[in-house]
């Protein structure tokens, strides 16, 4: 299921000079037009974003994004703006099993505590580790 939505408005440049920052801050403005979308989530929604890469373009921003919603839904968002192109995100729905999308650029970066962090998420802690009890002596 994908729905396109056009907006006006260009983000292609976010003002932020840490890579990073400007990452976060396209994901935000991901997340503001896809509000605008039937799918009914907003950035308040963000549980965490999974991955993420930019693809490489010389005029034209392109950020992609897997995020998790703190409903358990998974969504696939794709971010492109450019100063001769209406800014867009295609916004995919995805199965809580579906391997991160393939396309141009393979390469996504899944080492995204910081970026979250950035996002202003809470850092989601690493699963306990399962302690293993000796069992009792048989007597």
């Amino acid at each position: 299921m994908s729905v396109m939505f056009d907006c006006l408005a260009n983000a292609r440049d976010s003002g932020a000079s840490d890579p990073l920052d400007r990452e976060a801050a396209l994901i935000r403005r991901a997340f503001e037009l896809a509000a605008e979308q039937p799918y009914g989530f907003t950035f308040e929604d963000l549980e965490h974003v999974e991955a993420y890469r930019m693809r490489p373009a010389t005029a034209v921003t392109a950020l992609d994004c897997v995020a998790s919603l703190t409903d358990g839904r998974r969504f696939h968002l794709s971010h492109v703006a450019g100063p001769q192109l209406s800014e867009s995100v295609k916004v995919t729905q995805m199965m809580t099993t579906e391997p991160l999308p393939s396309g141009r650029s393979r390469f996504w970066i899944d080492d995204v505590a910081e970026l979250n962090h950035r996002l202003g998420l809470p850092l989601i802690p690493p699963p306990p580790v399962p302690v293993i009890l000796p069992l009792p002596a048989r007597q």
